[in-house]
C-alpha cells in the first residue's frame, strides 16, 4: 500500500543554469560582478542558515583575483561551490 503525503514538497536540485542566472540577477547595481553584499542577499534567497559565512566561502571559493568580487570569468566557481550545498527548488 502506498501512501502520499501531500504536505512533504518535493525538493528538486538546481541546475549549475539556474544557479548562474539566479546568481546574475543577484547583481543589483548592474556592475557584472557581484559583491559581498549581492552574495549575502543571494545566499540569503537561497535559504542559508548563515548567509554572509556562505557569502564569505562563496568569495573563497570563487575570487581567483583576491578583488572581493565575482565577476563573469569567476561565476562558474561560486556556481560549482552551491552546487556541492544542494539549494533546491519546490
Amino acid at each position: 500500500m502506498l501512501l502520499f503525503y501531500p504536505s512533504k514538497a518535493l525538493r528538486v536540485p538546481l541546475t549549475a543554469e539556474q544557479l548562474k542566472g539566479f546568481f546574475e540577477q543577484c547583481d543589483k547595481n548592474g556592475d557584472g560582478r557581484l559583491d559581498r553584499a549581492e552574495l549575502k542577499e543571494a545566499f540569503k534567497r537561497l535559504g542559508a542558515m548563515i548567509p554572509s559565512w556562505r557569502a564569505a566561502r562563496g568569495l573563497y571559493h570563487a575570487d581567483l583575483n583576491g578583488d572581493g568580487y565575482i565577476d563573469e570569468e569567476e561565476m562558474t566557481g561560486l556556481v560549482n561551490y552551491a552546487l556541492r550545498l544542494g539549494y533546491t527548488v519546490k
